[in-house]
Protein backbone atom coordinates (compact mmCIF):
# COMPACT_ATOMS: atom_id res chain seq x y z
CA UNK A 1 0.00 0.00 0.00
CA UNK A 2 1.59 3.22 -1.01
CA UNK A 3 -0.97 5.55 0.80
CA UNK A 4 -0.43 6.77 4.42
CA UNK A 5 2.07 4.19 5.54
CA UNK A 6 3.75 7.71 7.27
CA UNK A 7 0.95 9.31 8.75
CA UNK A 8 -0.33 6.10 10.30
CA UNK A 9 -1.29 8.25 13.41
CA UNK A 10 -3.55 10.83 11.27
CA UNK A 11 -6.80 9.94 11.64
CA UNK A 12 -8.29 12.83 10.09
CA UNK A 13 -9.25 14.55 6.74
CA UNK A 14 -9.87 18.45 6.53
CA UNK A 15 -10.98 19.85 3.24
CA UNK A 16 -10.08 23.41 2.51
CA UNK A 17 -12.97 25.25 0.89
CA UNK A 18 -10.79 24.78 -2.51
CA UNK A 19 -10.73 21.29 -2.22
CA UNK A 20 -14.62 21.05 -1.53
CA UNK A 21 -15.72 23.47 -4.80
CA UNK A 22 -13.38 21.18 -7.18
CA UNK A 23 -15.08 17.86 -5.33
CA UNK A 24 -18.01 19.48 -6.37
CA UNK A 25 -16.97 20.85 -10.33
CA UNK A 26 -15.87 17.08 -10.56
CA UNK A 27 -18.43 15.21 -9.43
CA UNK A 28 -15.49 13.16 -6.74
CA UNK A 29 -17.31 12.24 -3.46
CA UNK A 30 -15.91 12.63 0.13
CA UNK A 31 -14.98 8.55 0.15
CA UNK A 32 -13.64 8.88 -3.05
CA UNK A 33 -11.49 11.46 -1.56
CA UNK A 34 -11.03 9.04 0.78
CA UNK A 35 -9.49 6.01 -1.31
CA UNK A 36 -7.82 7.91 -3.48
CA UNK A 37 -5.75 9.11 -0.19
CA UNK A 38 -6.03 6.26 1.89
CA UNK A 39 -5.75 3.23 -1.16
CA UNK A 40 -3.57 5.16 -3.49
CA UNK A 41 -1.86 3.84 -6.66
CA UNK A 42 1.36 5.98 -5.82
CA UNK A 43 2.11 9.44 -4.68
CA UNK A 44 4.02 12.33 -5.45
CA UNK A 45 6.21 14.63 -2.55
CA UNK A 46 6.41 17.89 -3.44
CA UNK A 47 7.91 19.23 -0.14
CA UNK A 48 8.21 18.11 3.02
CA UNK A 49 4.48 18.20 4.66
CA UNK A 50 2.33 18.27 1.20
CA UNK A 51 2.10 15.18 -1.30
CA UNK A 52 0.07 14.15 -3.94
CA UNK A 53 -1.56 11.15 -4.03
CA UNK A 54 -3.84 9.47 -7.05
CA UNK A 55 -5.69 6.98 -7.80
CA UNK A 56 -7.03 5.23 -11.01
CA UNK A 57 -11.08 5.39 -9.94
CA UNK A 58 -13.82 2.74 -11.10
CA UNK A 59 -16.45 3.57 -12.54
CA UNK A 60 -15.05 6.85 -14.46
CA UNK A 61 -13.41 7.25 -17.38
CA UNK A 62 -9.90 8.69 -18.10
CA UNK A 63 -6.93 9.02 -16.32
CA UNK A 64 -6.75 8.93 -12.41
CA UNK A 65 -7.99 11.04 -10.04
CA UNK A 66 -5.17 12.64 -7.65
CA UNK A 67 -5.97 15.11 -4.48
CA UNK A 68 -2.94 17.02 -2.64
CA UNK A 69 -2.83 17.10 0.62
CA UNK A 70 -0.86 18.89 3.47
CA UNK A 71 0.33 17.78 7.01
CA UNK A 72 -1.03 19.17 9.76
CA UNK A 73 -0.37 18.28 13.21
CA UNK A 74 -2.61 15.57 13.25
CA UNK A 75 -4.64 15.71 10.01
CA UNK A 76 -4.08 16.08 6.64
CA UNK A 77 -6.02 18.71 4.75
CA UNK A 78 -7.21 18.20 1.30
CA UNK A 79 -5.93 21.20 -0.58
CA UNK A 80 -7.48 20.33 -3.91
CA UNK A 81 -9.02 17.48 -6.24
CA UNK A 82 -8.24 16.96 -9.47
CA UNK A 83 -9.50 14.56 -12.75
CA UNK A 84 -7.48 13.51 -15.76
CA UNK A 85 -4.38 13.41 -13.50
CA UNK A 86 -1.50 11.71 -15.82
CA UNK A 87 1.90 11.07 -14.05
CA UNK A 88 4.90 11.95 -16.28
CA UNK A 89 7.28 9.16 -16.44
Amino acid sequence: MHGLNRYINIVELVYSAHAVERMQQRRISPSEVEKIVFECDGNIRQSKDKTIYYKKLAGRKGNSAAVVVEKRLDLLEVLTVMNHFEVKK
